[in-house]
Parts: C-alpha cells; structure tokens; sequence
C-alpha cells in the first residue's frame, strides 16, 4: 500500500494510520474536546474526513464550527502547502461571526503555530483544534498575539540544542506560553 501510494505522488511521512482514526481510542479522544456534544461530534467528524482526505499530502483542510456544532465554513481544496490562505470570503465570514471554533490538519504533525495562536487571537476564535497526521489531537487558545520571530528564535535554540524539531516547537511555546496569554494541550482519549 506504501508503495502503491509514493507511485502515485503521496507523501509516506504524512501517511494517516485509518484504522485509528476510525477507533474508539481516536473517537475518544473528542468526547470532551468542548463543553458540547455537538460540537465534539462536529470536531471528530471534520477531523476524520480532513484526515483521510489529505493523507499522503502535505496540504490542509479548515473547518469553522459555531458553538451549536453548525459548520460555518470549511476550505477542503487548498493547494499551498502547510496552509490555509484567507481568502475575502474567508475574511467576510469570519468576521460576522464571533466565538468560532476552528479544526484544521497539520501533515508534519506538529503542535500549533505561532500563526495558529494569531489566528485565533486576530479573528476573536473561542479556540481551535490541530489534528495531525500522526493521530495527536492538539487544542490550544490566544488571548494575545505572539511574536513569530521570538518564537522562531527559541525554535532555533532548541535545534541548536539537538532537540527533533517537534521537540523544540514544544519547548518554544511552553517559553511562549510562561510570558504571554496563550494554552495550548494535547488533547487525550478519556479512559
């Protein structure tokens, strides 16, 4: 399967494991992502069809939720790599509705970025939600921009350190984090 999927130009580093999106381990993982049922069905729902539609890529779904569980908007046909761009409509949208909650795919599997956290901050998100390839589920809120470039500095430091470069994103924004009003967590099954 492996190798049918790099003859046909996928990525085996962004490869998702399906059977495990599809397990109850997986599933669990969104019970209380969010106070609400609905929007944690909403989230497990958008965070499957996102997975299995961009495994073996390394391009992004978005889906903005409303706080009853209602898909606002999604951006399943992006082209630039590791990103969503905002688009006016995009912009228009998100600017008539405040409190949104935002689910998007990180291929590398990566904690959320500074980006991330000023995204949200910037368009007034209630919090957003990265679903990585990998399986890890991360949740994470901004109440202040952070500085990309202190930010990117700190990763760098780490690196340096011989940290993977997973590690360093980690380490950069628990440092952010001590010093500016941003949470981010790794979001766990419930036992």
């Amino acid at each position: 399967m492996a190798l049918e999927n790099q003859r046909y130009g996928r990525n085996k580093n962004t490869l998702v494991n399906k059977t495990y999106i599809e397990s109850g381990e997986y599933r669990r993982k969104y019970d209380n992502a969010t106070e609400n049922p609905e929007v944690n069905k909403t989230l497990y729902d958008c965070a499957k069809q996102a997975l299995k539609h961009r495994s073996g890529t390394v391009l992004e779904d978005m889906y903005w939720i409303d706080e009853t569980g209602k898909i606002i908007l999604s951006v399943t046909d992006s082209t630039d790599e590791r990103a969503i761009i905002y688009t006016d409509k995009i912009q228009n949208i998100v600017k008539n509705n405040e409190n949104m909650i935002t689910l998007h795919t990180h291929p590398s599997s990566m904690p959320p970025s500074a980006s991330d956290f000023n995204s949200c901050f910037y368009n007034n998100y209630k919090m957003g939600f990265v679903a990585c390839h990998d399986g890890k589920l991360f949740a994470y809120t901004a109440s202040e921009a952070v500085n990309e470039r202190i930010y990117n500095m700190y990763i760098e430091r780490y690196v340096k350190s011989h940290y993977s470069e997973y590690e360093s994103q980690l380490l950069a924004l628990n440092e952010i984090k001590r010093n500016c009003s941003i949470d981010f967590w790794e979001v766990k099954p419930n036992e």
